[in-house]
């Protein structure tokens, strides 16, 4: 049996990769690693690439997870970076400006 598939390979730079501006932003949100229990979260910024929050668990980098955000639902996310009481995440799939300014409590801080 022959199965024809096409793999795409996403190399990441070593250094900071982020670009976009990034969003104030005070809103709660659930974020879930997949396969376990959610944890609440509050957000503190956001851009169309990724965001950082507010956590009272600890999230290891590398982690999937799913976070649920007011105003704009559910996105997949992979823990770039992880402190005592913050994480940081990049989304698998951006989130267009329309989107962003639909998220409650954006601009707050």
């Amino acid at each position: 049996v022959r199965i024809a598939a096409r793999l795409a390979v996403q190399h990441e730079p070593q250094d900071d990769r982020r670009q976009a501006e990034r969003l104030a932003v005070c809103a709660s949100a659930t974020m879930r690693a997949l396969g376990y229990h959610g944890i609440d979260v509050v957000l503190r910024d956001i851009s169309g690439e990724g965001f950082m929050a507010e956590t009272s668990d600890a999230v290891a980098p590398g982690s999937l997870v799913r976070l649920r955000i007011p105003g704009l639902g559910a996105v997949l996310a992979r823990i770039v970076w992880s402190k005592p009481g913050h994480v940081g995440g990049s989304f698998f799939n951006p989130v267009n400006d329309g989107q962003l300014r639909r998220i409650v409590g954006i601009g707050a801080r």
